[in-house]
């Protein structure tokens, strides 16, 4: 056990003992100190020993948090220093002020600089959910919009990779006892009271997660606003693939730290979702899909209807 943790759990049996005893305020009296009985002690003993494994548990967490954060980092840099250190080779065999840039070493550069980018947001967010800092800035925003936007970006990607994986996108509108508009209508605005910058971060996950686990087949992803009484909707965002599927052995703590399905990736994105969703009073899942292929993932937010 650490230093910090020892000084931790001294102050916490000091705490113990000294709310155990009644001393007076003289202190040379010392028949003004009654012990607690065995019950309380063993009381006091018990919940010690629950905040001692607390603390081992938040230790260990913090040893792993850093040494994933350590190697993470190592594998966006390493790429960045070698190509920097090939053009600055360049440089020195051209004696030139200026050298035409490789298009191979540009995209490299700016593909491993938003990964460290991404790694340093999601160090970032753990901490402030970890420290339960993690703040809202909720406006009305239309989620179709965001999302097809979302869409054209993740296209855009898998045309330049060659990818052989289908993006499609549905959204509709669901009355009390109809549907009101019909799928792939992009026209649909549904508007959602929520934080659009943390919103799009977690359907970005999701969308990234899946598109990584299905090499060829198929992404969907589907909207549905669910009109509710007292002027609340419910706004539900699917994304199924037909993919991998989840390895039985992490679904479990699907939604936990550090729970990965690949060797690539931190396994913070799930855990960063899952709270963000829960902030807004919303609740997230993940399955496998029925027929075997693929998994999806669900979440729904409440949300206060827009009279805009």
């Amino acid at each position: 056990m650490s230093c910090d943790l020892y000084i931790i759990s001294c102050t916490t049996v000091y705490g113990c003992i000294r709310t155990s005893m009644k001393c007076s305020h003289d202190l040379n009296d010392t028949s003004g100190i009654s012990y607690m009985d065995d019950d309380s002690l063993r009381e006091s003993l018990n919940h010690l020993r629950e905040v001692n494994k607390k603390l081992i548990a938040k230790y260990k967490n913090q040893r792993e948090f850093v040494s994933m954060a350590a190697h993470e980092l190592r594998s966006p840099i390493m790429p960045i220093l070698g190509t920097l250190e090939l053009i600055e080779y360049e440089f020195e065999e051209s004696d030139e002020k200026e050298i035409k840039l490789q298009r191979e070493h540009f995209e490299r550069l700016v593909r491993n600089t938003k990964r460290l980018e991404r790694l340093a947001s999601a160090i970032l967010d753990v901490t402030k959910i970890d420290n339960q800092s993690l703040r809202l800035t909720k406006e009305y925003f239309n989620l179709n919009k965001t999302v097809l936007d979302l869409v054209q970006d993740h296209k855009r990607q898998l045309e330049r990779s060659n990818a052989r994986t289908k993006l499609l996108y549905d959204s509709k509108i669901e009355e009390e006892e109809e549907v009101s508009k019909r799928k792939n209508d992009f026209s649909v605005d549904i508007f959602i009271n929520a934080d659009k910058l943390r919103i799009n971060q977690v359907i970005d996950n999701l969308l990234t997660n899946a598109i990584k686990f299905t090499e060829e087949g198929t992404v969907s992803i589907f909207i549905t606003c669910k009109k509710g009484k007292n002027h609340t909707d419910t706004i539900i965002v699917r994304v199924k693939d037909t993919g991998t599927g989840i390895h039985p052995e992490i679904l479990p703590t699907l939604f936990s730290k550090f729970v990965t399905g690949s060797d690539i990736g931190t396994g913070l994105g799930l855990f960063i979702s899952k709270n963000i969703v829960e902030a807004h009073d919303g609740r997230i899942y993940g399955q496998n899909n029925a027929d075997g292929k693929g998994a999806t993932f669900v979440f729904s937010l409440p949300s206060k209807r827009y009279n805009g």
